[in-house]
């Protein structure tokens, strides 16, 4: 083997190979370390941040806010990479660097737009959020403003950020120049464009308005419970939402000279929205019969029904799709509002005097005047029970040596009617007794 001439050194260690590559692999690398530890110091950092609440950052911001950063270092590390690996390999500098750095940064420019888009308009949420929240304080016409003002500019954000990305996305084309093109397009169709945004415009302060009237009403009717009104809102809202955009898409299309499209897709909608309507029937129906339930207000919260044929309890809460009532075993049952609505429903507490009735037998040799007066007696010392009306007494049957008899007493707090009725047994019973007589209960 040869030896090497004398002061020949490897390429590799070459000074120009180090002024050349040596320093950007160094950058590269330095780059990489300062990286790792601002990752890791934001990490640290909006952990914190997290457990405060400020005027524009809470822990939904930070989250993102943490995540938009993370994704910058690394779209940052990535370029530096690739710009190292074309300066080091004189192909991967043709074919990759050379071709392809302009979609590179059309692409790196979507994601930071899209990124800061999203940032702005999670920003400007939290505003509105926290406009919300302090509308509870009195201070309803400053924050119903700015609630408003925050959800219209990130309506703004979204629609000036989508169209910058259409552009860039565009300008990737080869033979495209989308600034001219929507120039031109804009120039041949601003009556179109301006009809179209008057028409959504007005849609979304009609939405505003309709909502803030179901508010004021929600807290003025008592007949219709809050959820049924924030319902209406959310199908209000989100009808002319959908009228809102199926307009845009029409007008869109029409102006690009493509009408029967928009019309396809206005019907592939309109089936769709009836097959989602279709397949939730039976939630609907019970909305429905809730709705219905409500406006001819059988009962109220706190009532004491029996419907569904033998369920007695008090009614807890009116509901859209079930009525929640109190059984008097103390059971929560929910009750379809569909069931409700086909069946009877007895109000006891509106029926001022509620009956209690209570059967029992007696001898045959005992009087019926005899046993009416024990029952008399027993009912006049229970507490609940009125004197007027009077408790009846009826013969029911007749069996071997005893009649059976059924006495009906009322009161006016039909809540307390299983104590009533207990003590109404067990008073029956004592007089009974009291005067020598066997009595037995069904």
């Amino acid at each position: 083997m040869d030896a090497l001439p004398s002061g020949t050194s490897l390429a590799i260690g070459d000074t120009q190979w180090m002024q050349d590559y040596g320093w950007a692999i160094l950058a590269i690398i330095a780059l990489f370390t300062v990286s790792l530890y601002i990752w890791s110091y934001i990490s640290k950092h909006f952990e914190k941040l997290k457990r405060k609440e400020g005027k524009y950052l809470d822990s939904d911001v930070v989250e993102f806010l943490d995540l938009v950063v993370k994704v910058v270092i690394i779209i940052v590390l990535v370029f530096f990479a690739i710009y190292v690996a074309s300066l080091i390999s004189p192909f991967f500098k043709e074919f990759v660097w050379e071709s392809l750095l302009g979609y590179i940064l059309d692409i790196i420019l979507i994601i930071v737009v899209v990124l800061l888009a999203m940032l702005i308009v999670k920003i400007l949420r939290r505003l509105s959020r926290r406009a919300r929240i302090k509308s509870t304080t009195g201070e309803t016409l400053h924050t119903s403003a700015v609630e408003f003002t925050s959800l219209f500019l990130s309506y703004v954000v979204y629609i000036i950020s989508s169209i910058i990305v259409i552009i860039i996305a565009l300008a990737m084309i080869p033979g495209i120049d989308p600034i001219s093109a929507l120039g031109d397009f804009l120039e041949n169709n601003v009556a179109g464009i301006m009809s179209t945004i008057v028409i959504i415009i007005a849609i979304y302060f009609v939405v505003k308005l309709v909502e803030a009237i179901l508010e004021d009403f929600k807290f003025r009717t008592k007949k219709f419970n809050p959820q049924a009104i924030d319902l209406f809102k959310v199908a209000i809202r989100y009808a002319l939402y959908l009228i809102a955009f199926l307009t845009a898409i029409f007008s869109l299309l029409s102006l690009m000279g493509l009408p029967s499209v928009g019309l396809v897709l206005v019907a592939i909608t309109f089936i769709f929205v009836c097959l989602g309507i279709a397949l939730s029937y039976p939630t609907i129906r019970n909305v429905v019969s809730g709705l219905a339930i409500m406006d001819v207000s059988p009962f109220e919260s706190g009532d004491r029904v029996r419907i569904c044929g033998d369920l007695v309890g008090d009614v807890i809460e009116r509901g859209l799709v079930f009525t929640k009532v109190k059984t008097l075993e103390g059971e929560i049952v929910d009750v379809p509002n569909s069931e409700l609505f086909e069946d009877k429903i007895f109000n006891y507490t509106r029926s001022g005097t509620y009956g209690i009735s209570v059967t029992f037998e007696v001898s045959y040799d005992i009087s019926h005047s005899e046993v009416e007066k024990c029952v008399m007696t027993a009912a006049g010392q229970v507490s609940g029970v009125v004197a007027e009306p009077k408790p009846t007494v009826f013969a029911l049957d007749i069996g071997e040596n005893r009649i059976r008899y059924d006495v009906v007493a009322y009161t006016k707090d039909a809540a307390s009617e299983r104590k009533i009725r207990s003590d109404l047994i067990f008073k029956i019973q004592d007089v009974f007794q009291a005067n020598g007589y066997m009595v037995l209960f069904d």
